[in-house]
């Protein structure tokens, strides 16, 4: 059962603004949710391989492949500002 102080943690740490009046109703809303998932705890599971990822697919990414690339002046040559070999950007903190 998830209790108030747990509910608070999930809230920070899901980043979730929750008063503390609202805390209570969060936390059985919470329970009503483990709750039916309980169910799933009953399942057979005897004789069923653990799986990680049920997809046969074993990649689906392509080779590296060294191709040739526009130059730096040419990637740079539309930027607003430049500093050296880079875009320059606003700073942002």
């Amino acid at each position: 059962m998830i209790q108030k102080d747990e509910t608070k943690t999930l809230a920070w740490a899901a980043r979730i603004a929750v008063k503390d009046e609202d805390i209570p109703e969060f936390c059985d809303k919470l329970n009503q949710k483990m709750d039916s998932y309980s169910i799933l705890g009953g399942a057979p599971t005897d004789g069923v391989k653990m799986t990680v990822n049920p997809s046969k697919l074993a990649t689906v990414l392509r080779k590296d492949v060294v191709v040739p690339s526009m130059s730096v002046e040419e990637a740079l040559k539309n930027a607003p500002e430049t500093y050296e070999t880079s875009f320059k950007i606003p700073k942002i903190l």
